[in-house]
């Protein structure tokens, strides 16, 4: 046993020293070679954008449409003249400063909400707020003077949204003069027609549907029978737009108009469809829309 351990450790020192048998192993694999570096190419081809190609959908066309009229307030407003009485003549001097009287109930005005619309002679309305207050005649001349003879005033209520209210008793008229008495500028026993809506400018979100609204008094609307006729012309109507009401309440709108001038006609007309006679019964009215920027504030 002792002559095999001397002749053993000789052999392995030897064979530590030669390697072993680690010369018969195969070689390693050699390391992976670097990814080959790739310039970036550039491309002249314009971006792809996701709805190219698919066409804008068309505005939607300039209309006159009506729609149902707003419900009946209850219990119904009343109004009446208070200040001028009926044949009332005031001074020429004194007519600027002339105060109409409302009487007004069951209609609670506020700024910016309910209100009354006051008319004279036809011209565009003014909005009364505040019913309890006199009222200048300076006021709803605008800067015109007063001719001396005869003059008509009329109010009705109307809502926040300007749409007037058409219930009994609502509707009130007067008649003066101014210096002296004289010949009828129009006669308000026989039908008339009250221009309302639409007037002056309309700007923003207020331009997209515009109110058209009149007033009647000595006159009931009716198929066969008497109606008002409303002709629109302006941007994006060919020739001209024309619609016919033969109830009264339901007013019309002009929706989705361009920027740019309209005007708007109303006429009362008979079953024949001519005129009837009347200086109030056939008005016009220019208006401006603007949707985008600023227009004068107007109520």
């Amino acid at each position: 046993m002792t002559t095999s351990v001397r002749f053993a450790i000789p052999f392995l020192a030897l064979a530590a020293a030669c390697g072993g048998g680690s010369d018969n192993l195969p070689p390693p694999p050699p390391p992976p070679p670097p990814p080959p570096i790739v310039a970036p190419v550039a491309s002249s081809a314009a971006p792809v954008v996701a709805d190219a190609g698919v066409a804008e959908a068309p505005p939607a066309p300039v209309d006159v449409v009506s729609e149902a009229a707003a419900p009946d307030p209850t219990p119904a407003p009343t109004v009446r003249f208070r200040a001028p009485v009926k044949g009332q003549i005031v001074p020429v001097a004194k007519a600027g400063d002339f105060e109409i009287k409302l009487e007004v109930s069951h209609w609670n005005t506020a700024p910016d909400d309910k209100h009354v619309h006051v008319i004279l002679d036809n011209r565009p309305y003014v909005a009364i707020y505040d019913t309890g207050k006199p009222i200048k005649l300076s006021r709803l001349l605008q800067g015109e003077k007063l001719s001396e003879g005869h003059h008509v005033l009329v109010a009705f209520p109307s809502r926040a949204t300007h749409e007037s209210v058409k219930t009994d008793g609502a509707f009130a008229i007067a008649e003066f003069f101014v210096g002296k008495k004289g010949p009828p500028s129009v006669d308000t026993a026989k039908p008339m027609l009250i221009y309302s809506r639409p007037k002056g400018p309309y700007e923003g979100d207020k331009a997209s549907r515009i109110l058209i609204d009149f007033y009647l008094s000595r006159v009931a609307l009716a198929p066969g029978k008497e109606r008002v006729r409303i002709t629109v012309k302006g941007p994006g109507i060919d020739s001209e737009k024309v619609v016919t009401a033969e109830r009264f309440g339901p007013p019309f709108y002009l929706v989705n108009p361009q920027d740019g001038t309209y005007t708007v006609r109303a006429e009362l007309v008979g079953s024949d469809g001519k005129p009837i006679a009347g200086t109030w019964n056939d008005t016009s009215r220019t208006i401006t829309v603007l949707k985008e920027g600023t227009a004068p504030a107007h109520h």
